[in-house]
């Protein structure tokens, strides 16, 4: 209940700027993934629903995020905020902290302090390094992205990483798939995910996101 309690006053905190800027922009938007087989598990075919509202003020921002899964156990809530700022060359950073919540499993799990890093290299490429630790299990992970652009409907990326399990050998992770963006706020993606902890599977995804108030 104490790191709940500090989770909210931090947003609050964090939402302090919105009060002298009359117009903070809001976003939001939902995601359904279907999936051949989810985290490998060989339990076959599987959907899942996510979904989230962000506030941000000159680069301050805060939102919720959920996920339901046929796997009720994975059901999840998070609570977040931050600060992000992109540079005039392109460059940008990301510095938050995130709440893990499990509803059907346990309840308030975690949280990690993140930082993401994203950097263009000319037209077509870009790079991006995301960080995370958690600094009640002293645990963390480390990925490294890459994406390149087709055209401006089609994109190619990848993610590589390593992250850690309490008591148990590190863990490496990866994936790589195409985008589609059918407009600006629709898009469709497929993607294949493997790892060293589970048996590889693909899945399709439409995502649908937009700006609700500002901007």
């Amino acid at each position: 209940m104490r790191t709940l309690t500090a989770v909210i006053a931090a947003t609050l905190v964090a939402a302090v700027p919105a009060l002298a800027e009359p117009t903070p922009v809001v976003t939001g938007g939902v995601t359904l993934e279907f999936t051949n087989d989810e985290y490998g598990r060989g339990t076959g075919p599987s959907l899942s629903a996510e979904a989230y509202v962000e506030a941000e003020v000159n680069g301050f921002y805060a939102g919720l995020y959920g996920m339901m899964t046929d796997e009720k156990t994975d059901n999840e809530v998070d609570v977040y905020l931050g600060y992000r700022r992109e540079l005039d060359s392109g460059f940008s950073y990301d510095i938050g902290y995130t709440r893990y919540f499990y509803p059907r499993d346990g309840g308030d799990c975690c949280g990690e302090v993140t930082l993401g890093l994203y950097t263009p290299l000319g037209d077509k490429f870009a790079l991006g390094l995301d960080l995370a630790y958690d600094p009640e299990a002293e645990i963390g992970n480390a990925y490294v992205y890459g994406e390149y652009y087709l055209t401006d409907k089609w994109t190619l990326s990848a993610n590589a990483g390593v992250y850690q399990v309490e008591d148990a050998p590190n863990e490496q992770e990866w994936d790589f798939g195409a985008g589609y963006a059918i407009n600006d706020e629709l898009a469709l993606d497929l993607r294949w995910y493997d790892s060293t902890a589970y048996d590889g599977y693909g899945a399709l995804s439409v995502s649908f996101d937009t700006t609700l108030f500002g901007g």
